[in-house]
C-alpha cells in the first residue's frame, strides 16, 4: 500500500491531544534523502516541515525523535569490522558535500521542537527498539518512520513503519503479502542471509530467497539450531552445517528484541539512558 502523503504541505494549527498514535523516527536514515538535493547543507527547515507533517498525518499524540550517535559499541565488540564495508566519498566534491551533510545533521537535535533520544555509542535502532516495548503499549498505534529493514522484525497488530523513501507503508499484513512470512521470520531470514549493508556475513551461498524459505520452514532459529547438520549435498546445506557460530553471532547482532538492552547500555554512558529512557 502506497501513502499519499506529502512532505511539504503546509502545516496548520493542529489540536495533537484528539490523537493517540505515537510517532517515532529514525533520523539519520530520513536524514539521507536530503544528501543528493541541492539543500544538502541546508535542509533543518525542510526536515522539521517533514516532521510536522508526519505526525499530523499519521495521528500522532507525541513524536520522539532518535539518532545515531557513532557505531553501536555493542555490535562493535562483537564484529570489529561492523559497517566496516560502507563506501567512503572520495572526491573532493563529494567529500565536501558529506562534510556539510553532517554539520547540518549534527545540529538537528538542537533544532527539533519534538523529544529527541541521542547517545554516544547506541543506534537509533535499539532506541526504537525500546520505545516500542515500553512506550508503544499506552496509545493506539505506533508508526515507525525509516527504510531499514532491521526494523520490520518490530512490526505488530499495533506497530507499522512508513518507508519515506518508497512511500510505502510496511505492516503485518503487508509482509505476509510480499513474502509469506511473519516478522519474526523475516528476522531470521535476515541473521541467516545477513546484512551486507553491516557488514554482518551470513552463510555462504544464501541469499534472500533462499534465507526466506528456511525461515518459513523452521519458523526459529532454535528450531533450525536442533536440526543441524541437515541432509543434502548442495554446497549451501554445506555451508549452512557448518556455520551454526555465524547463525549464534548474527543473531546477537540483528535481534532487536532480545538484545537492545544491552546494546543501549553498552554505551559510553553506560545505564545512564536506560535511567532517561525509563523516564519517558
Amino acid at each position: 500500500m502506497t501513502k499519499s502523503w506529502n512532505d511539504l504541505e503546509d502545516v496548520k494549527s493542529f489540536d495533537y491531544e484528539e490523537f493517540n498514535n505515537l510517532l517515532i523516527l529514525d533520523a539519520n536514515n530520513v536524514s539521507y534523502r536530503f544528501l543528493q538535493r541541492n539543500n544538502y547543507n541546508s535542509y533543518t527547515d525542510e526536515f522539521k516541515r517533514t516532521v510536522q507533517s508526519l505526525a499530523k498525518s499519521y495521528k500522532a499524540k507525541r513524536t520522539i525523535v532518535c539518532f545515531d550517535f557513532g557505531k553501536s559499541y555493542y555490535r562493535m565488540e562483537m564484529l570489529g569490522d561492523y559497517k566496516g564495508t560502507r563506501k567512503k566519498p572520495e572526491e573532493p566534491e563529494e567529500i565536501k558535500r558529506y562534510e556539510e551533510f553532517f554539520e547540518v545533521l549534527n545540529k538537528l537535535p538542537e533544532e527539533l521542537d519534538e523529544e529527541v533520544l541521542k547517545f554516544r555509542g547506541i543506534e537509533a535502532d535499539d532506541l526504537l527498539t525500546y520505545l516500542t516495548q515500553h512506550v508503544s503499549p499506552r496509545y493506539n498505534h505506533t508508526w515507525i518512520v525509516s527504510s531499514d529493514k532491521d526494523l520490520i522484525q518490530l512490526l505488530d497488530s499495533n506497530i507499522s513503519i512508513f518507508n519515506i523513501f518508497s512511500r510505502k507503508e510496511v505492516t503485518v499484513q503487508t509482509l505476509s503479502e510480499d513474502t509469506g512470512l511473519t516478522p519474526a521470520e523475516f528476522m531470521m531470514s535476515r541473521i541467516i542471509e545477513g546484512d551486507k549493508s553491516d557488514n554482518i556475513i551470513g552463510i555462504e551461498g544464501i541469499g534472500p530467497k533462499r534465507a526466506q524459505a528456511l525461515a518459513k520452514e523452521y519458523k526459529t532459529l532454535d528450531n533450525l539450531l536442533k536440526a543441524l547438520p541437515i541432509k543434502g549435498k548442495s554446497q549451501y546445506i554445506q555451508n549452512l552445517n557448518a556455520g551454526r557460530d555465524t547463525l549464534i553471532r548474527n543473531e546477537k547482532l540483528i535481534n532487536l528484541k532480545r538484545y537492545y538492552a544491552d546494546a543501549i547500555s553498552a554505551g559510553k554512558e553506560g545505564n545512564d539512558p536506560l535511567e532517561i529512557l525509563s523516564e519517558l
